[in-house]
C-alpha cells in the first residue's frame, strides 16, 4: 500500500477528527477531539499533516504555537506537538514516527527550532525528543519525564501556551 503524507486542509477536518476519536478510544476520545476543535478555533495551529492510503486517513499530527519567555519577558517561538493520532488498525507500523519526522522536517524548513511534547517517554525520543533538553523550561509539568523538547540548544524560561492548550493540560 502506498502511503502519502500531506498538509491537512479544512476539507480534512471531519476525517481527522474521527481519526482522533478512534485513536484515543481508551483515553477520553471526545475530550481530545474537542481539544483539536478548540485549537483550530483559537488559530494557534502552526501546521497539521496527515498520512493516508487507499483506505483514507490513517495518521494525523498537529503542532501549535507556544513560546518560551525569558526572565526579561522576551519570547522565543516554539511549537508543541499535540495530538499525534494513528488509526488503531495501523498502529505499531512506524506510521506515527514517519509522520512526526516529516512534519518536523517541514517545520524546520520554515525556521522552527524548538519542538515540545507532553507524551510517552519511551516513544518520542525516537524523534529526537528528550526530557533532559526540556529541563530548563518552567512548565506545569516540572521535571516529569513526559515533558520533552527537541532542539539543537537547551531552551530556558517560562512556557507560555495559548489558553486552549493550557486549559487542556
Amino acid at each position: 500500500m502506498s502511503i502519502r503524507i500531506r498538509a491537512a486542509s479544512h476539507r480534512d477536518y471531519d476525517a481527522t477528527r474521527r481519526l482522533v476519536v478512534a485513536a484515543f478510544h481508551d483515553n477520553e476520545p471526545e475530550e481530545t477531539a474537542e481539544f483539536l476543535d478548540a485549537m483550530r478555533a483559537e488559530g494557534c495551529i502552526v501546521g497539521e499533516w496527515l498520512s493516508e492510503d487507499q483506505s483514507g486517513v490513517i495518521g494525523h499530527i498537529v503542532f501549535s504555537r507556544v513560546w518560551i519567555a525569558s526572565h526579561n519577558n522576551d519570547r522565543t517561538a516554539a511549537t508543541m506537538l499535540t495530538p499525534l493520532a494513528v488509526r488503531p488498525d495501523r498502529q505499531r507500523e512506524g506510521l506515527g514516527t514517519s509522520l512526526m519526522m516529516a512534519a518536523i522536517k517541514e517545520l524546520e524548513s520554515r525556521g522552527e527550532a524548538i519542538f515540545l511534547v507532553l507524551g510517552h517517554p519511551a516513544y518520542y525520543p525516537r524523534a529526537g525528543f528528550s526530557s533532559e533538553v526540556a529541563r530548563g523550561i518552567n512548565s506545569p509539568w516540572g521535571d516529569e519525564p513526559a515533558f520533552m523538547a527537541r532542539s539543537k540548544f537547551r531552551p530556558s524560561g517560562m512556557l507560555v501556551m495559548p489558553q486552549c492548550i493550557a486549559e487542556a493540560h
